[in-house]
């Protein structure tokens, strides 16, 4: 809230100074009381909109990109480490209630506002009048009216002449409906009570409301002179009311002034052009502000799955050559030992860095906090902001790891280096419940140095990068060859992404599995399944170290189920913006002819894919309705390893796939006419 009253105000701001400079000498008040009216109005509007549409190309040094996240054996930064001293609340907490005490005053004033002309008018005389109710009061007061009711007090007597000039004067706010106005400006005054602009646009539109009464009963009697000592003599007549229009107002000199000036000519009402240019403007600057703080964010690696809060697109490597790098991996030899060495000194330096402060630690509060910083060309990291933060010191433990950050290897694009935009994720978790009794008490780690590694990776001449991307891709095949997608939930459609928590023990052993996120009781259990069938396999995996120990190390595993006609049509389940990976495939139900559990299915005759396991070749027949075809060869990511686009597909297809080059694994053949989608799980050897 309080940024957008901050932009609010610029624009008030900038509409506000072209009146005072041109404006509010002209005799056209009415104009005047639209523009001000309209400014207000635009001043609301002008900060919602999207206006970075307006600079397609303003910063293109800048990038914004969806990272493809970066895993540590699949597992995630979670804080539950040195414990350091809080403040409490932060600023913008402390902001944020200031503004809601300011808030909660400013509405009291305008109900006492509301009450006391409600008790007045109900203490009051009232008598139907010719177009307005004459509401006689015994209080001593100017005369004022507010909407068709005029206020009149019966201890100030004025002569008749006198009495016909007040009334016309009223009746010129009755029939302009100038209440409406002063009730806007109040409302607003409620809200935006910290921007001083609403009480400038307030006593100028109220200003206003007077020019045009004034302009009323001067066209009835034309007496400026007389009507101008009327209004000196009823100066100090008594306090008004705040929600009224009134007969005499503060701004007397102006009126005065105003009403002896001579009318402005009618070229004059060209001043009003100006403001004309100040939209594209003010629009120009939200979209500038725009681009340096917000966009699309990537995403970084780190965080927790236990709690997901908010979806994330499915990641992309975005519009970059190369990454940006953590300082010390450039000299690693290949892009994905760069990636590796990034996502391991970028952990190691959270770890070393973040602090769980002691204020969040007594109250103890858990989340997510996000910061958003710009890795610039040469480097640095630039503009660290918190997006998303939940107080009591750790937004500002998070921004502070940030902004210590030595410099980055910048990302390139065409060769040049590129600012890139990111967003960091930090997870701040109280350690969970001890163990049940009997059970072992041993500490379970979250991240450690040196994580488990999934087996067969132990080779000789691999880096320790280039053996935690084998891991991961061990473990991915692992999954996809082992998983089966249960009947019951495919027959019902579901979907989704299902999370098993299991711990690495320091003996390679997989053990306390559970489900930590749940879509379907079928599901779960298939998943807990495949966890468990680790601890049959013919080798352990290779035990986590901390400090040079084997340690214990839990792991968040996220599998994700998708229908094959579902995912060919793009929606796929989107995994929170903390998901540190997706073990995701798109697989045949258990028994089931493919494509059968999907609503758009493409209809085949005759169709053979053989051999199947196959090691290089694989011969395809379908028969179809004539139609443009792709046919497709997926891996378990869902990344399209082979393609074949049939433009002027006749009806029949007989040819042989070549997927020798392919690695050894578990693909899904793709075959689809526009929404109509076929798939066929496929195995290579």
């Amino acid at each position: 809230m309080i940024p957008y009253i901050l932009q609010t105000t610029l624009c008030w701001a900038a509409f506000y100074g072209l009146y005072a400079w041109l404006l509010s000498r002209v005799t056209f008040f009415n104009h005047n009381r639209a523009y001000l009216l309209g400014s207000l109005l635009l001043g609301l509007l002008l900060p919602l909109a999207d206006w970075q549409l307006l600079l397609p190309a303003a910063r293109p040094e800048l990038l914004a990109v969806t990272l493809q996240p970066i895993t540590l054996s699949l597992e995630n930064l979670q804080v539950a480490a040195p414990v350091a001293s809080g403040q409490g609340p932060g600023w913008r907490e402390a902001l944020l209630a200031i503004y809601w005490l300011g808030v909660a005053a400013a509405g009291l004033r305008f109900a006492y506002g509301l009450r006391k002309l409600w008790r007045l008018f109900r203490a009051s005389e009232r008598r139907r009048q010719d177009g307005y109710t004459l509401v006689a009061t015994a209080e001593w007061h100017p005369p004022f009216s507010f909407f068709h009711y005029l206020f009149w007090s019966r201890q100030m007597p004025y002569a008749p002449e006198d009495e016909k000039k007040i009334i016309r004067h009223e009746r010129a706010h009755m029939d302009g409906w100038h209440s409406i106005d002063v009730l806007l400006l109040e409302a607003l005054s409620v809200l935006f009570w910290p921007s001083p602009m609403i009480y400038l646009f307030s006593r100028s539109l109220r200003v206003v409301h007077e020019y045009l009464a004034d302009a009323a009963v001067l066209r009835m009697t034309g007496k400026k002179k007389q009507y101008g000592h009327l209004l000196l003599s009823q100066s100090q007549s008594g306090p008004p009311i705040v929600l009224a229009n009134h007969f005499i107002n503060s701004q007397l000199k102006k009126r005065i002034v105003m009403m002896t000036k001579t009318k402005s000519r009618r070229y004059m009402l060209t001043r009003y052009l100006l403001a004309l240019p100040l939209i594209p403007a003010l629009a120009l600057i939200f979209a500038s502000a725009g681009t340096a703080g917000s966009g699309l964010a990537a995403s970084a690696p780190f965080s927790t799955l236990a709690a997901p809060e908010a979806p994330a697109p499915e990641p992309e490597r975005g519009d970059v050559d190369r990454m940006p790098l953590f300082a010390g991996c450039e000299a690693e030899e290949t892009e994905e030992a760069q990636g590796a060495c990034t996502k391991k000194k970028l952990v190691e330096f959270m770890i070393n860095n973040l602090k769980y402060p002691e204020a969040a630690r007594a109250a103890k509060v858990e989340g997510n906090v996000l910061v958003q910083f710009t890795i610039a060309k040469d480097g640095a990291v630039q503009g660290a902001e918190v997006l998303k933060g939940i107080g009591y010191g750790c937004d500002e433990a998070a921004l502070a790891v940030v902004q210590a950050m030595p410099d980055w290897t910048p990302a390139l694009k065409n060769g040049e280096p590129v600012a890139l935009k990111m967003t960091l994720p930090f997870t701040f978790s109280l350690p969970g419940e001890k163990a049940q009794a009997g059970e072992s008490q041993e500490e379970v780690f979250k991240v450690v140095e040196e994580m488990p590694r999934f087996p067969g990776c132990a080779k000789e001449g691999l880096s320790m990068g280039e053996q935690v991307q084998c891991s991961n891709q061990k473990m991915h095949q692992f999954i996809y060859n082992n998983i089966k997608y249960p009947k019951e939930a495919a027959n019902a459609g579901i979907q989704g992404t299902a999370v098993a928590s299991f711990v690495v023990d320091k003996e390679g052993w997989v053990k306390d599995v559970r489900i930590a996120r749940s879509i379907h009781e079928s599901i779960d259990a298939e998943v807990a399944r495949v966890v468990k069938l680790m601890n049959e396999m013919d080798e352990r995996w290779i035990p986590g170290r901390q400090g040079g120990k084997l340690a214990n190390v839990q792991f968040n595993l996220p599998v994700k189920f998708a229908l094959p006609e579902e995912e060919a049509a793009g929606a796929e389940e989107q995994l929170p913006a903390n998901a540190p990976h997706v073990i995701g495939f798109s697989s045949q139900p258990e028994g089931a002819q493919a494509g059968q559990a999907g609503k758009e299915r493409l209809e085949l005759r005759n169709f053979q894919a053989s051999p199947n396991p196959t090691t290089g070749l694989l011969y395809l027949r379908f028969e179809a309705a004539p139609a443009p075809t792709t046919i497709r060869i997926l891996d378990a990511n869902g990344q399209e390893a082979v393609r074949e686009t049939l433009s002027r597909f006749e009806g029949t297809y007989d040819q042989a796939l070549d997927l020798g080059k392919l690695p050894k694994g578990g693909y899904i053949l793709h075959i689809s006419q526009g929404e109509r989608v076929f798939a066929e799980k496929v195995v290579v050897k």
